[in-house]
């Protein structure tokens, strides 16, 4: 693996690990996808609102899902769809699994 893929790795596990800890914050764990998209913009730690494949390992993953059923990780930001915590999400957060793929 180069230094390159290696950054790009490390990026991805900490911007993934920054939306499950904003979702701990938001009210009941949920937010809007575009505020924690414009968050993260603002925040410099992304620099295209598009964070489907944030979104989309983290809904595989189980430990988050979408207040709409016809809502995907990839139209989210389109529909702002509402994005929560489930309990194996807060399991991730409080410790009691581990996720190599995201830094908490």
């Amino acid at each position: 693996m180069t230094d390159l893929e290696r950054e790009e790795v490390r990026q991805n596990k900490a911007v993934r690990g920054y939306i499950i800890r904003s979702l701990v914050k938001g009210t009941r764990n949920t937010l809007c996808v575009r505020q924690l998209s414009n968050t993260m913009i603002a925040a410099g730690i992304i620099i295209s609102p598009d964070i489907g494949k944030y979104l989309d390992y983290l809904e595989d993953a189980g430990y988050i899902e979408f207040t709409d059923e016809k809502i995907t990780s990839y139209t989210a930001y389109a529909e702002d769809a509402m994005v929560r915590l489930t309990k194996e999400g807060v399991d991730l957060v409080e410790g009691t699994i581990e996720d190599a793929g995201v830094d908490i």
